[in-house]
């Protein structure tokens, strides 16, 4: 299989960086080559992180290049100069450009071409180019977008028509071998646009700087839902990416990299017993099906011995703990093979929302409750109040992991300093469940515990 890379130079980007790598490991690429031009936004976190993970191999620009054009085009030709010999293809894109082929993915984009133009005639091809496919904002078009959101290719599935003078503009694989530096996007610039192997999906009005520009990128002529091709396996990195952020901040913890938490000293050991709950409603209990990757309410019966239907169970704790009013969680009842909980539908999944243990906020309706996620707010399932009804007490449920987990990290209190001694003094970390209590903690207080990245990710959202 030939051996793929996607190039790409970042400033500042966190709050789309992780879409960007998962989108194009799903994709199938071999490498990913990331210069970071001295980001201070997290960008380095998440960089850091995924290429523990994935070989993603990075390079920091030469802050002595003043220029910020010419800075990134040094890095970039830099990049290539050290790394092009290891791979047959390279395609340079930017962090609003998707590469999203037909067939679903490089390989098969790259066995479709050399079909085409015969086995012969593609040795001899030192480029392959792919069109701009410019996408519209749909109901994000008066939405502000410099701050987090969901994956871009579950929001945006309507696109520019190829009359749209930017749909010439292309993107091109070439053969590093050939030596001939980076290709120019406008070097088909007169010929019409080619979308039937592959485009590059282009978000140019997220990125836009100024009113007029957004609007005039904002493009619905067309609906395409292909996009969303990728989501499973996207969505299933970036939960390994976030979850590998808190590990990391665990890991600082725990060998005295990060500062002791500024709250005071933690209380004693002060156990925080939990009620578990079953979600009801209209005689009917909220469950995964973890081959649609959707919740909703199924009857008691189908549930019973369903190997798709998971139950969800909400916990919280069995009394008034200071501090954690209103708090719950909801995670599977049992494994589900998912590296994370879908809760939401994915163009309502922003990246702190995955986890397999789910923070959320409790309010009381009468006999019932309403539901929203944390941090983004959004009502669970919905706006209609739910039932909640104790789960049967067993010896399996006293052996609950997730409950396990909650009273292993609220043993020194539910507090910034609780939770970071409960890590400092662990000997096994649960990545989501400390995610979980960390979305639950006052934002004065998380300010002490973790990075600015996963302040910024789990607290930073309007209220």
């Amino acid at each position: 299989m030939p051996r793929t890379a996607a190039l790409l130079c970042v400033h500042n980007e966190a709050n789309r960086l992780g879409w960007w790598i998962a989108h194009h490991m799903a994709a199938g690429f071999s490498a990913l080559l990331i210069c970071d031009d001295h980001s201070t936004d997290g960008t380095q976190d998440i960089l850091t992180q995924a290429a523990r993970n994935y070989d993603i191999r990075l390079l920091t620009t030469d802050r002595q290049e003043t220029d910020s054009l010419h800075r990134h085009q040094d890095a970039l030709l830099t990049m290539l100069q050290q790394e092009g010999d290891h791979f047959d293809w390279i395609i340079q894109l930017a962090v609003d450009e998707y590469f999203t082929p037909d067939g679903g993915s490089v390989k098969a984009f790259l066995t479709g071409m050399e079909a085409e133009l015969g086995a012969e005639t593609f040795q001899k091809t030192s480029h392959l180019p792919v069109n701009w496919c410019l996408t519209g904002l749909g109901q994000w078009a008066h939405k502000t977008l410099d701050g987090q959101m969901p994956h871009p290719r579950a929001l945006f599935q309507t696109h520019a028509d190829s009359n749209f003078p930017d749909s010439r503009v292309t993107r091109s694989f070439f053969r590093p071998s050939s030596r001939q530096g980076l290709p120019d996007p406008f070097a088909h610039i007169h010929a019409a646009p080619d979308w039937s192997a592959a485009r590059i999906l282009h978000d140019a009005a997220t990125s836009s700087h100024t009113p007029q520009m957004r609007r005039h990128f904002d493009r619905s002529e067309q609906f395409y839902d292909k996009g969303q091709a990728l989501l499973p396996q996207t969505l299933d990195i970036s939960a390994h990416l976030l979850q590998g952020l808190i590990l990391g901040a665990c890991y600082a913890i725990q060998n005295g990299q990060a500062p002791t938490s500024s709250t005071g000293a933690p209380p004693p050991e002060t156990a925080c017993r939990f009620n578990r709950f079953h979600l009801h409603r209209d005689g009917q209990r909220l469950a995964l099906n973890r081959d649609s990757r959707m919740t909703g309410f199924h009857p008691l019966e189908e549930l019973r011995d369903s190997p798709t239907l998971i139950p969800l169970c909400l916990i919280k704790p069995e009394s008034p703990v200071p501090g954690m009013e209103n708090r719950a969680w909801l995670y599977a009842d049992r494994p589900s093979g998912l590296p994370y909980l879908p809760a939401a539908a994915p163009a309502s999944t922003c990246f702190p929302t995955l986890l397999d243990c789910l923070p959320l906020h409790l309010q009381q309706d009468d006999e019932a409750v309403r539901l929203s996620l944390r941090p983004t707010a959004l009502a669970f399932p919905d706006d209609a109040p739910i039932t909640l009804v104790p789960a049967e007490t067993s010896s399996f449920s006293r052996l609950d992991p997730v409950e396990n987990a909650l009273q292993h990290f609220t043993l020194h209190g539910f507090s910034a300093a609780g939770l970071h001694e409960a890590i400092r003094q662990g000997r096994w970390l649960s990545p989501s469940v400390i995610g979980a209590l960390y979305a639950q903690l006052p934002e004065q207080e998380a300010l002490t515990l973790f990075t600015p990245l996963l302040y910024r990710l789990f607290h930073d959202w309007p209220r």
